[in-house]
């Protein structure tokens, strides 16, 4: 095992789908004067389930991997971008400077994005990634002192953003799971950011990205002092309207300016019982009060519930690349030694 790792001054920023995560990652690059905001999701969760057998000899083609994997940038997945377009030297020379001491793949990202920030002469880091509250214990012990700053929405136009993103004005083919599925998330993100407040103090915080929005001075002055921003950077780079605004008396304002009733009565309702901390489905309820103690189980859970199929070819990808991830491990080996 390796010694163990200075504090880091990093953080991952989470909160459900279409909450403002990617906006905070690029207000932070663009005016923090500490930490370096990474535009790109930094996908930690794809690479905690993986298993990498001889994880010496399996550096080199893991962040080979990380650096050339690509970041779909649109709802169509026809805009791409590369994580390794955004260091200032090439993927050669990165490996030949990788200390020996890593010995996981979470603290190999967080050693990259240590000179992600270098190169932009910030003293840390802030990547965003697919609800890291669900693992942020586990993140902490890969990468000690990382920190969470969750970004909440209001559920209704988070859930409706979820839904409509490839689709507006119409319904996707599978409104029914969807919906539950981004009232899933929205839910368990709240509580898990809840829990990780009352455990870690400091560490964890919550920035509500309605009231930046909005212009409330004590939230925008809140994240200025917290990332080391002046509070007018803050103040403009939240200065637009987001899609999918939501009014109680008008419903909805979607991409295009028009005001439409997205969600049905029967969806407002179930996100207001999920406010209240009770959901309207039994199964989620059931999954809502396992996940303090097994968040990542009760995601799990929930997405077979909700999506089956979908999930059971996972699970068999998931089996597969584990053998692809073994066998790369045991070869490289040997070659090392031959």
């Amino acid at each position: 095992m390796s010694e163990p790792r200075q504090r880091t001054d990093a953080w991952l920023i989470g909160g459900a789908g279409r909450s403002g995560k990617t906006t905070l990652a690029n207000v932070l690059a663009e005016s923090s004067a500490s930490v370096a905001g990474f535009p790109l999701e930094g996908v930690f969760h794809v690479y905690l389930q993986r298993r990498f057998p001889f994880f010496r000899h399996q550096r080199a083609r893991l962040l080979h991997e990380y650096l050339n994997r690509p970041r779909y940038m649109d709802a169509g997945r026809t805009q791409v971008e590369y994580p390794i377009n955004y260091f200032d030297c090439d993927e050669a020379e990165i490996i030949r400077n990788l200390p020996e001491s890593i010995d996981n793949p979470i603290a190999l990202f967080g050693w990259l994005l240590d000179r992600y920030a270098a190169s932009s002469d910030r003293t840390g880091w802030a990547v965003f990634d697919l609800l890291p509250e669900l693992r942020y214990s586990t993140y902490r012990n890969l990468i000690p002192g990382i920190r969470l700053a969750v970004m909440r929405r209001d559920p209704e136009e988070a859930i409706a953003e979820g839904l409509f993103w490839r689709t507006y004005p119409d319904a996707p083919p599978d409104r029914g799971r969807r919906f539950k599925n981004m009232l899933f998330q929205w839910s368990l993100s709240r509580a898990m950011t809840r829990a990780h407040v009352g455990q870690f103090g400091d560490d964890v915080v919550e920035f509500s990205f309605n009231k930046l929005l909005a212009g409330d001075d004590d939230e925008q002055e809140r994240l200025a002092a917290i990332f080391d921003m002046k509070r007018d950077s803050v103040k403009n780079a939240f200065g637009f309207s987001p899609p999918y605004e939501f009014r109680t008396d008008t419903g909805f304002r979607g991409p295009d300016g028009d005001w439409r009733q997205l969600l049905t009565e029967s969806e407002i309702e179930h996100i207001a019982a999920a406010v209240a901390g009770q959901s309207l489905y039994p199964d989620l309820r059931v999954l809502l009060s396992l996940a303090p103690r097994l968040p990542a189980l009760s995601r799990s859970t929930g997405d077979f519930v909700i999506y089956p199929g979908t999930n059971t070819v996972r699970r068999l990808n998931a089996v597969r690349q584990r053998i692809a991830d073994a066998a790369a491990g045991i070869r490289l080996t040997m070659d090392a030694h031959s």
